[in-house]
């Protein structure tokens, strides 16, 4: 019995010690606080909040009511410690942002013609395209939506519009998008944090194009939207 609640508060402080990171480590670090917090960021704790919680409440049973030396008022079942090592070595160890990205990713070139684009958009069913300068240097997330803007303003001259087009030539009837670039090592809290802070500065991030060195100069590894973070928490529920 000492065995198994050492074994659960051990692991327990290391979820803490996890949380107080994922956090910046603030002044208030609070169990329950820490996890209401990291709720709102990431997916593994969002998926076990409701645990995690009791969990707590079990630690504070076993730590400040105990009877004396090793006769606890609690003590926690084996699935419950086997289920918190699981919640612990995710934490411990995110899976990469990779594994959540759309990949490989179907980019094109700026000198790409435009009815070619088109054609893609319409076989694989992909809302958006990177699109590249000859460098490799990132030039702009072209989208159908960009492309119907382009149509609809160039087919007052009659004739084919799109026949003549470069992918150049519609990215400036793109709306700005927010578009951030993210190395394809980094975790999957990493990624998440990107899509954090951008909802918090009311700035819609619209993709993260995973790279080998996260920089925009790179070919894209793997993009990832909003729809792919879905993904994450389907993970998560299912490993729960």
């Amino acid at each position: 019995m000492h065995d198994i609640v050492e074994e659960f508060e051990i692991t327990f402080n290391q979820i803490h010690q996890h949380l107080k990171e994922l956090n910046g480590y603030p002044k208030n670090d609070n169990f329950v606080e820490l996890l209401q917090h990291s709720k709102l960021k990431h997916s593994v704790v969002r998926v076990h909040f409701d645990q995690l919680k009791q969990y707590a409440k079990l630690r504070n049973a076993i730590v400040h009511e105990r009877i004396s030396g090793d006769y606890y008022i609690a003590t926690p079942h084996e699935d419950v410690v086997h289920h918190l090592k699981s919640i612990q070595k995710i934490l411990e160890q995110p899976p990469e942002a990779l594994t959540f990205a759309t990949r490989p990713v179907l980019f094109f070139k700026t000198s790409t013609n435009l009815l070619h684009i088109m054609e893609a958009f319409s076989k694989h069913g992909i809302s958006q395209f990177p699109i590249y300068d000859d460098s490799h240097h990132f030039a702009g997330l072209l989208t159908n939506d960009g492309i119907v803007r382009f149509l609809a303003q160039t087919t007052e001259n009659g004739g084919n519009p799109a026949l003549h087009v470069q992918a150049s030539d519609v990215l400036g009837y793109e709306k700005h998008a927010n578009v951030q670039f993210l190395s394809a090592t980094a975790s999957v809290f990493d990624l998440e944090e990107r899509f954090e802070k951008s909802l918090n500065e009311d700035k819609k991030l619209k993709a993260v194009i995973l790279t080998k060195t996260g920089q925009s100069d790179d070919l894209p590894m793997g993009i990832v939207t909003t729809w792919d973070l879905i993904k994450v928490d389907r993970r998560e529920q299912d490993i729960s």
